[in-house]
């Protein structure tokens, strides 16, 4: 007989292994894109313009797709699904979508009229260069584009992740990279702008996702639209859907900064990194592409599935369920993200130098972007843990209780940063990013417990006990010393790959495989592998046979 708790979590569970799968790709495109780049421009004048004029619709990617704009629409949407039908909920989720792309496409009209003001605040070390900041705000101009265009599709891609189909979404970053690694080879240096074919592709890369997204939608029938019409016209439905309009507005501002905090203490970073001179903001931004690997992996298809999944859970009021999956959530967070952090203290060098030294990428820059990363390396759990704790309020509809946390975590940022950034420059500001994180995920690891999302702290090892932090805070320590076990041996690998000369690069994929697979192998033997995700694998095993 089927354990129906199990069967309860398998969408979470599902949700989280499509979202997964399907990052690892996008992830790999991104690790091709950054090393076109690199290899291009290097890590100097020339890759700083690119990434100051990428940075603001990539904050608004990162906040619009992984962030407010789902967290303030998608549990609405999601109840109205559930409680009052198709219909209801597709009026709702069809005016969001207008009126979202009315806005954004005003405000970047806006963008494009005061450009010159917010590159002054987005690079204030580089304003004595006034050819520097022309060529970012003509860049800017450009890559603006994109944040309707990706927002768009993160709208979009919420109805698709509603209806169980989280690959869609997740495969479209991958368009957006290839996109850039095709403009890559445009450039040269006859350009007046070296970086100009990276921003034109940015925004075609943006028009191929919504494109893609649209495709899917209408082959997998998301909505059927008949009777939509004479039904849009119901009194009763429309006072219904402007309630919805009203409350979905309310929360997206405070959505916004609380669940893009991470975002915007890395928009922080950039400001403050541009005081440090040319190279700096370079250093940050290809140690932070690394460091939020497993982020990216894991932590935003944590966040993506719980929020549908916890949004699910609440509509239909069912606590137990809710504060299970938020556990589930919790421990596969720390399964995948300590150990990758470990990696990440050990390897830097390695990691950095196989990655991007080459063309324009040099010794120095390899040293100065692994210091980098070594200091993001040290917040990876928080970042991870983040993802996993946000959710659990938003699906709620509680946008404020993050906001508010975000406020104090920005606030703490900034001071950390300048005290950091004096005696340790850009890795100051890189180690003030991961203490930052550590002190939200504390604070909302509390008001988890006050709440009652999770139970207290009560010495027990029985795993029957779901919810006890207990068990959650014993699976963290238990981590870490296998993923400890996982270093030793990496280690020895690479002493013995080293004195048989192995070419670095096999080196590192070798080194990868092979500690991979002895943390899996030691976790297995010591049966600390998340049992639900376990069993979920293994049932998708015995179907595919």
């Amino acid at each position: 007989m089927r354990n129906p708790e199990k069967n309860k979590s398998s969408f979470f569970l599902r949700g989280f292994t499509q979202s997964a799968f399907l990052t690892v790709v996008s992830r790999i495109s991104g690790f091709v894109r950054d090393i076109f780049i690199a290899g291009y421009l290097g890590a100097g004048i020339f890759s700083d313009i690119f990434l100051i004029a990428f940075k603001l619709p990539n904050l608004f990617r990162r906040i619009t797709a992984e962030g407010a704009l789902t967290s303030a629409f998608l549990p609405i949407y999601s109840k109205l699904l559930i409680q009052n039908g198709e219909v209801l909920a597709f009026i709702y989720f069809k005016k969001v979508l207008y009126r979202v792309v009315f806005s954004l496409f005003i405000l970047m009209i806006i963008f494009q009229i005061i450009m010159p003001f917010i590159i002054y605040f987005l690079a204030p070390g580089f304003l004595n260069n006034e050819d520097v900041i022309n060529q970012i705000t003509t860049l800017s101009r450009i890559t603006i584009i994109f944040m309707p265009l990706i927002s768009i599709v993160a709208i979009l891609g919420v109805a698709t992740n509603v209806s169980g189909k989280f690959w869609i979404l997740a495969f479209t970053p991958t368009i957006l990279n290839s996109s850039i690694i095709l403009g890559c080879f445009f450039i040269n240096d006859y350009w007046t702008i070296k970086s100009l074919p990276l921003a034109i592709a940015t925004v075609f890369g943006g028009l191929l996702q919504i494109i893609f997204i649209l495709i899917m939608i209408k082959k997998f029938m998301i909505f059927n639209p008949k009777n939509f019409k004479k039904n849009n016209k119901n009194s009763n439905i429309n006072s219904q859907v402007q309630f919805q309009l009203s409350q979905t507005w309310k929360k997206f501002l405070p959505a916004a900064f609380g669940g893009g905090i991470l975002q915007i203490n890395l928009l922080v970073d950039t400001i403050l990194a541009s005081l440090l001179g040319f190279g700096s903001i370079s250093f940050l931004y290809f140690a932070d592409r690394i460091a939020q690997l497993p982020l990216g992996i894991i932590g935003i298809a944590l966040g993506t599935t719980l929020l549908t999944s916890l949004s699910k859970s609440n509509a239909i009021k069912d606590a137990n369920q809710f504060s299970k999956e938020l556990i589930i959530s919790l421990k596969i967070g720390l399964f995948f993200s300590i150990p990758a952090a470990l990696v990440f203290i050990n390897f830097s060098d390695l990691l950095i130098k196989v990655l991007f030294e080459r063309g324009e990428f040099t010794f120095q820059e390899t040293i100065q972007t692994s210091d980098a990363l070594l200091a993001y390396a040290l917040g990876v759990p928080a970042f991870i843990m983040l993802k996993s704790c946000q959710p659990a309020f938003l699906a709620e509809g509680n946008t404020k209780t993050p906001m508010f946390i975000g406020f104090i975590l920005l606030t703490l940022n900034i001071i950390l940063s300048f005290s950091l950034m004096i005696f340790l420059k850009h890795v100051g500001i890189a180690l003030a990013t991961s203490i930052v994180s550590w002190i939200g995920t504390i604070i909302y690891m509390t008001l988890l417990i006050k709440t009652g999302k999770i139970t207290k702290p009560k010495f027990s090892f029985k795993e029957e006990e779901d919810s006890n932090l207990f068990l959650v805070i014993f699976y963290g320590l238990k981590t870490t010393l296998i993923s400890c076990l996982m270093i030793l041996s990496m280690k020895l690998g690479q002493h013995i790959l080293e004195i048989n000369n192995f070419n670095e690069i096999f080196a590192l994929i070798i080194l990868c495989i092979f500690g991979f697979f002895m943390y899996i192998l030691i976790s297995k033997i010591f049966r600390h592998f998340p049992q639900e995700l376990d069993h979920f694998i293994s049932l998708k095993f015995k179907k595919a046979k």
